[in-house]
């Protein structure tokens, strides 16, 4: 029985070439799907949409809200067997993520992009696209959610992330499986806690510490009116210097739910945060992002205080999320 899928385009590196030394992303869905069917044999029926055209790097907030939503609708759809989503590689880890944590059915959503321009002789977005087709219609696919599938291989959205500025294979973390000419292997289940329903609240800061840095950027936030701050922390515990310390404190006082994250990508940051030797930050009522990366950590405290501003209730999810 031939499969239906819904293909959905952003643009991004995959939808790009080059004209008059000037690159932009300009490939129709149209386009981007002949050029796969042409070169690779897909069984499916393919039904596509396009919402942007963009480079990654330029979408906010609600620009990935108005992602996640789409691709929750299509996935949906009584007859969809899986979505596609073409991305650029930028951010595909945060949008891919925001769309996990809304996505209510069992039918897969896997993002995909490209490393090299479409007009590139050795072009890799063909083949990831004709992968990702792949593993939309496998059956072995329902019910983990949203991935990302790059380089022959297939990654948890929660745990994904951009590794390398140059590499084909730029994406690791939360390995499920691999896809190849022999089908879908997957070995791992993801872990999908909750569904989140509200609409996200954007309005969320995100701020780096580096050694000697104050509390100006903390400040600015809230000044500013953010909802939320995450804030990372140097390699570690989160470890935050004396002097931006004070400013995570009075903003937790007035109620903002303030996150510790680490710069290092592996390890979880203690529960409450610590900030390492001394604990300087034990008593200042923070949150952990346990073994999120800042920016996963950003996209769900944006999407719990959508639910929830209630102090008591939004760590309750948060826990129960984050882990």
């Amino acid at each position: 029985m031939m499969k239906f899928v819904r293909l959905i385009t952003t643009g991004g590196t995959i939808a790009t070439t080059t004209k008059a030394n000037r690159t932009a992303a300009r490939l129709s869905a149209n386009e981007l799907i002949h050029r796969t069917v042409t070169d690779h044999d897909v069984d499916a029926t393919v039904k596509i949409e396009e919402i942007l055209q963009v480079p990654s790097w330029s979408l906010d907030a609600r620009a990935m809200s108005q992602i996640a939503m789409t691709v929750r609708a299509a996935a949906r759809e009584p007859e969809v067997s899986g979505v596609v989503m073409t991305h650029g590689t930028t951010t595909m880890e945060y949008s891919a993520y925001l769309a996990d944590l809304f996505v209510d059915t069992d039918v897969p959503v896997v993002f995909t992009g490209a490393m090299r321009n479409a007009d590139a002789p050795d072009a890799d977005g063909p083949r990831n696209l004709a992968d990702a087709l792949r593993v939309a219609i496998h059956d072995g696919s329902r019910s983990i959610g949203v991935v990302v599938c790059f380089a022959g291989k297939v990654f948890g959205a929660r745990d994904v992330r951009k590794n390398h500025r140059e590499a084909l294979d730029a994406f690791t973390g939360g390995s499920l499986g691999t896809i190849g000419e022999s089908g879908f292997n997957l070995v791992n289940q993801p872990r999908r806690p909750r569904i989140f329903k509200e609409p996200i609240e954007p309005n969320v800061g995100m701020v780096k510490a580096f050694p000697g840095c104050g509390r100006d950027q903390i400040d600015l936030l809230v000044a500013g009116g953010s909802r939320g701050i995450v804030v990372e922390g140097l390699p570690g515990s989160g470890g935050i210097p004396p002097e931006m310390q004070p400013g995570l404190r009075d903003a937790a006082q007035k109620g903002l739910p303030v996150v510790v994250a680490s710069r290092a990508p592996l390890g979880r940051v203690p529960s409450p945060p610590t900030g390492g030797t001394e604990a300087p930050l034990q008593d200042m009522d923070l949150i952990s992002a346990g073994d999120l990366t800042t920016e996963k950590a950003w996209v769900l405290l944006m999407a719990v205080l959508g639910e929830t501003s209630d102090r008591q209730a939004l760590r309750k999810i948060w826990h129960e999320v984050a882990g």
